[in-house]
C-alpha cells in the first residue's frame, strides 16, 4: 500500500497545531490575572521584588502592572474598578479620604513609612540659602508633590505649626517628582518638601540642603505612614482565593525585605527614577502587614488622618480601623 507523504505531513502539522492551541488554552484558563496599580516610588519595592523573583509565577498568577503618575489617579482607578490591588506605595491619606467619601470600596492590608531617623520626606532649601527655620520661609516659593490633597494637607500642617498660612504666607508650586530636582537646582523654588527617592537625589546631587529632616515624623506622627498597601473589596469578593494568595505574596516579599534590607533596593532602578548607584543610598522603609499592626501604628495613622478633618478636607472623622483588611 502506497503512503502519501504529503498527507502524513499534513496530519502531523494539524496535530501539532492542535496540541499548541490546547496547551495555550489550558494555560490561559489556568492562569489568574491580577491588575496591580503602583506609583514608581521606593515604597513599591515589595511588588518589584515579588515580580522579579517570580513569586507570582510560582502560584500561577499573571500580574498586569500599571504605573501611575499621581496618587489621585491610582485611587480613581481603584474606585472605577480598573485595578485590583496596589503595593504599599499607595497614598494612605488619599485612601482614607476616598474610603470616607466612598465607603466599602477599599481595604488597607499593609503600611509603609518612616521614623525620625529615616523620614518619609525631607524639607530642603537651596545650598546657598541663609534660611535656618521653617518660619523664615514666609514669602518664599515652596515646591510640594503635585496633584495630591494628601501632601498639600501635610504641608499645610507642617507650615501651620511654624506660624505660616500656606495660602497667604507662601507661594506653593505643585510639582511632579520628575520636575522637583531641576526646580530646586535652578532656583525656580526656594524650598522643596521632597519624598523618597527624590530626597536622596537632591542630597547626592548637592542641589539642596536639609532645612528640616523628617518633618512629617517630627510634627505629625511617628512612625509616619505615608504609604499603604490597598486592595479592592470588589476583588476580595469576586476572587477571594486569588486575593488571599496575592496578599500572602506581598507578605512574603515584605518579610524577605525585613530579613535582608538590601532587597528593597535591588530593583529600584528598573521601577523608579533612581539609578543603581543612588538606589544604594535610599533609606530603608518601615513596612508593616495588617497582622503586625499594633496600637502605636493605629494611633500614628489616626493622628495623620485627623489633619484632614482639621482642614475640612473631609466632613467627618476618618476612622482607620474601619477599613483595615482582616481575614474572613
Amino acid at each position: 500500500m502506497k503512503v502519501n507523504l504529503k498527507i502524513i505531513i499534513g496530519i502531523v502539522v494539524v496535530c501539532v497545531i492542535a496540541a499548541i492551541i490546547l496547551a495555550t488554552s489550558l494555560t490561559a484558563k489556568g492562569s489568574e490575572v491580577v491588575k496591580f496599580g503602583y506609583l514608581p516610588v521606593v515604597q513599591g519595592s515589595p511588588l518589584y521584588l515579588a515580580v522579579e523573583e517570580g513569586y507570582f509565577e510560582e502560584v500561577g498568577i499573571e500580574v498586569e502592572l500599571t504605573s501611575f503618575d499621581s496618587p489621585n489617579q491610582i485611587i480613581d482607578a481603584f474606585l472605577q474598578g480598573q485595578i485590583d490591588i496596589g503595593p504599599p506605595s499607595i497614598a494612605a491619606g488619599i485612601t482614607g479620604i476616598a474610603e470616607t467619601k466612598n465607603p466599602g470600596k477599599m481595604k488597607i492590608y499593609a503600611l509603609a513609612g518612616g521614623d525620625k531617623n529615616n523620614g518619609a520626606a525631607n524639607l530642603f532649601v537651596t545650598p546657598d540659602s541663609e534660611i535656618k527655620e521653617i518660619s523664615e520661609l514666609k514669602g518664599k516659593k515652596v515646591g510640594i508633590l503635585g496633584g495630591t490633597i494628601q501632601w498639600r494637607t501635610i504641608a499645610r500642617e507642617i507650615f501651620a505649626q511654624n506660624g505660616l498660612d500656606m495660602d497667604k504666607d507662601l507661594i506653593i508650586f505643585e510639582l511632579a517628582p520628575g520636575l522637583q530636582v531641576q526646580a530646586l537646582a535652578s532656583k525656580q523654588i526656594d524650598a522643596l518638601l521632597a519624598l523618597e527617592p527624590v530626597s536622596t537625589v537632591v542630597k547626592n546631587k548637592g542641589v539642596g540642603k536639609i532645612l528640616v529632616s523628617a518633618p512629617c515624623e517630627k510634627l505629625i506622627a511617628e512612625p509616619f505612614y505615608a504609604g499603604a498597601g490597598v486592595i479592592s473589596t470588589k476583588f476580595l469578593k469576586e476572587s477571594p482565593e486569588t486575593a488571599k494568595k496575592v496578599i500572602e505574596i506581598m507578605e512574603k516579599a515584605i518579610k524577605a525585605i525585613k530579613e535582608d534590607p538590601e532587597l528593597e533596593r535591588k530593583y529600584l532602578s528598573k521601577y523608579t527614577s533612581v539609578d543603581d548607584v543612588l538606589a544604594q543610598k535610599v533609606p530603608n522603609t518601615i513596612f508593616k502587614m495588617y497582622s503586625e499592626f499594633d496600637e502605636k501604628d493605629f494611633e500614628a495613622v489616626q493622628k495623620f488622618y485627623d489633619i484632614f478633618k482639621k482642614y475640612n478636607v473631609v466632613d467627618s472623622e476618618i476612622n482607620f480601623k474601619n477599613f483595615v483588611y482582616t481575614e474572613n
